[in-house]
């Protein structure tokens, strides 16, 4: 994963954090293009899975849980990100509301949004080769190429996406309401007309690619949406928001293989694939009038943590936001004062 620190008040700055996952699936499914090819589908498992065990290995030995423990930073370094985290969220751990939470109409068209959004990414993702390869006859090798094309437009469409979005907000241009809902149609609707459009392009295979390189390239924009959303409700509670998110998100994961299963039992062509394109559509496209109706950026009053019921100590937040003196005492008088 590509990170680079941010601050949580920095809310539309933090999609180069989630630019690993396009990146990962373009190298994927080039790899294992190649690798089936080359010596069948048992070897991509071992050879995906020992890439998953090296990339374990490397985050043992170079993660840390908190900036003092870390060997390879500077002290200015150190301060800076403990400044910051200091400034910007609650320093006590407290409970998540969940009753509060999931009976937020925010939270809620929220969630939905981002079961759309992971709806179309595992579609493509996990039939996107399917596809190709059965009903548009490409072999393994373009094929897996190929497939990993969109990926590469969704990454860098995503930065653009998240400039644009940073831009529009810091000159004051729409609230941060509005940037979320104007992007929910780049987002959602964008990839929903590509898919509808790749259905009815029928064999024609350039056209095909060139939506679904289209259809990924817009979802860049989820960056500005359900990817950040979170953040604007409950910033005390964006990383509990986001599991259940992910969690509400991986569904269709096991929902749609066996949908396009029961499409596809009887024969295998572009009109019973057809309609798996239109309830894919049909899913962004209710996310986005969802979010239009009733999302918000707004935080919710279940984001404060004055609540004495909810207030527990953490020793290990306060390590990393409590500033020793000595490490401050470097700074400029200013900086001082302002801590």
């Amino acid at each position: 994963m590509i990170a680079r620190w941010v601050p949580p008040s920095e809310k539309g700055m933090f999609v180069w954090t989630m630019q690993g996952g396009p990146f990962g699936t373009v190298v994927t499914f080039a790899l294992c293009g190649q690798v089936i090819s080359a010596l069948g589908w048992k070897a991509a498992y071992y050879v995906t899975s020992g890439l998953i065990f090296i990339f374990y290995a490397l985050w043992v030995f170079l993660i840390y849980d908190t900036p003092d423990l870390h060997p390879g930073i500077t002290d200015k370094e150190r301060v800076y990100i403990k400044e910051q985290i200091g400034t910007t969220v609650s320093k006590q751990k407290t409970k998540l509301p969940v009753k509060a939470a999931l009976t937020s109409g925010p939270f809620l068209v929220l969630l939905w949004a981002h079961f759309a959004n992971m709806w179309g990414i595992y579609f493509i993702a996990t039939n996107g080769p399917k596809y190709t390869l059965e009903v548009l006859g490409f072999n393994m090798k373009s094929g897996g190429t190929l497939t990993g094309l969109p990926y590469i437009a969704r990454l860098g469409a995503g930065v653009l996406f998240a400039a644009a979005g940073d831009y529009v907000r810091r000159k004051k241009m729409l609230s941060l309401g509005w940037i979320r809902k104007i992007f929910m149609l780049f987002s959602h609707m964008g990839p929903a007309i590509a898919l509808i459009v790749m259905t009815y392009a029928g064999c024609d295979a350039v056209t095909a690619i060139v939506m679904l390189i289209v259809a990924l390239s817009f979802n860049g924009a989820a960056c500005q949406t359900s990817l950040q959303n979170h953040q604007d409700l409950a910033p005390n509670f964006a990383g509990s928001l986001y599991g259940i998110m992910n969690t509400f998100g991986s569904f269709p994961g096991f929902i749609i293989p066996p949908i396009i299963g029961a499409l596809t039992n009887e024969r295998n062509g572009v009109e019973e694939w057809r309609v798996m394109f239109w309830i894919s559509a049909v899913v962004f496209t209710s996310a986005t009038v969802l979010f239009w109706l009733f999302g918000s950026a707004e935080i919710q009053s279940w984001n404060d943590t004055n609540d004495p019921k909810t207030v527990a100590s953490s020793d290990e937040e306060k390590q990393m936001t409590e500033i020793p003196i000595k490490e401050v005492a470097t700074e400029d008088e200013g900086e001082n004062e302002r801590l």
